[in-house]
């Protein structure tokens, strides 16, 4: 008998998961449901890749081996209180800024709970997701989950107290990275090139970089020095940056998402 996987939102995180795990033909060993307070985001998911979906959570009549909790931090608290009938189901809350502290005052003492931190790119097996267990989750289940979620892309365990850093840099790290992107193309154009040939040359030049520097295991820097020549094109637009206070710039974007992730429950 298949064990079965409940996933309790289905907004950008929660889909692109959901996408990134069946993928993989884990929905061939495990059974998918699918909710969300907004039922055709639920309806349009489960259709897409063939699961079901519910559109109440009382409608869910056997405990789930796993509950993924992708709502946003606010709405965390609320959802919990559908969820407390389950406790024996292992959560995993994708929520930024709650800590397992907060979510164990939720849902009780004995729930095994994970928090995890990916990041859009488990949609196509090339993300980033961090992970901390509490200690209601066997080592079984610990190492199930890991092999679990390895073909999301490079999955490691974090301690809690990295997580808002890690949703800073991680979590917030493909709509930083799409700015540059898009800022990088729109040079392009302004310089004369169609934006289509522009967009293209930008993402294969980010994926070479990215997959360079991924092989290779070294310092990005070491790639700078190599394409800086003496006088040339690179050294000239690097100090142009420079002058800007572009990696000041960077480095406030992040620290700032990183307050923010602090602050949600703050906010809540």
């Amino acid at each position: 008998m298949k064990q079965s996987i409940l996933v309790v939102g289905c907004g950008n995180m929660g889909s692109a998961l959901t996408r990134g795990l069946c993928l993989d033909k884990w929905h061939n060993k495990y059974d998918f449901c699918l909710y969300d307070k907004v039922l055709p985001k639920a309806i349009q998911i489960a259709n897409e890749l063939g699961l079901s979906y519910v559109a109440d959570l009382n409608e869910v009549k056997s405990e789930p081996y796993l509950i993924f909790l992708a709502v946003k931090p606010n709405q965390v608290k609320l959802v919990c209180q559908d969820l407390t009938q389950f406790k024996n189901s292992i959560l995993i809350s994708l929520a930024a800024g709650v800590n397992q502290e907060q979510l164990q005052k939720y849902l009780g003492e004995g729930q095994p709970i994970v928090r995890m931190m990916p990041n859009l790119g488990v949609e196509v097996g090339e993300g980033v997701v961090a992970l901390h267990f509490n200690s209601r989750v066997s080592e079984e289940n610990r190492e199930d989950l890991l092999f679990l979620f390895s073909s999301l892309g490079w999955v490691f365990e974090a301690e809690e107290k990295e997580f808002d850093q890690i949703t800073a840099l991680s979590g917030s790290g493909p709509g930083l990275v799409a700015v540059f992107l898009e800022a990088m193309m729109d040079a392009g154009v302004n310089i004369g090139l169609p934006w289509e040939k522009s967009l293209k040359m930008v993402i294969q030049t980010m994926l070479g970089t990215a997959t360079w520097l991924k092989k290779k295991n070294c310092h990005p820097g070491l790639l700078k020095n190599m394409v800086c020549s003496p006088g040339g094109t690179t050294i000239a637009g690097i100090k142009r940056l420079e002058l800007s206070g572009f990696r000041g710039i960077v480095m406030d974007g992040i620290e700032t998402a990183s307050k923010r992730a602090k602050n949600n429950m703050a906010e809540e």
